[in-house]
């Protein structure tokens, strides 16, 4: 199972530890790597930070689907 899955208008996270969360998709604040190597997000929603075994850029696609999140053609990637 993935750790986080979209049912409906919500997030089902599942951190570190194994505990479920049923997060509004409209409650998250941010969304961070954990490190350098990218295979670990910090979900933060509503002044809490959970850490989740996936990737940003996969769970970007659950709470804003349709949203761009590689530079365009014309853009300039960011320098780090």
């Amino acid at each position: 199972m993935s750790a986080v899955r979209r049912v409906g208008n919500f997030l089902q996270v599942q951190d570190g530890d194994g505990c479920r969360h049923l997060l509004r998709v409209t409650s998250v604040q941010a969304l961070s790597d954990t490190d350098l190597m990218r295979n670990e997000t910090f979900i933060t929603a509503v002044g809490r930070t959970i850490r989740v075994t996936q990737p940003l850029d996969e769970i970007v696609d659950l709470v804003a689907p349709g949203e761009r999140t590689a530079p365009g053609p014309q853009e300039e990637p960011w320098p780090f």
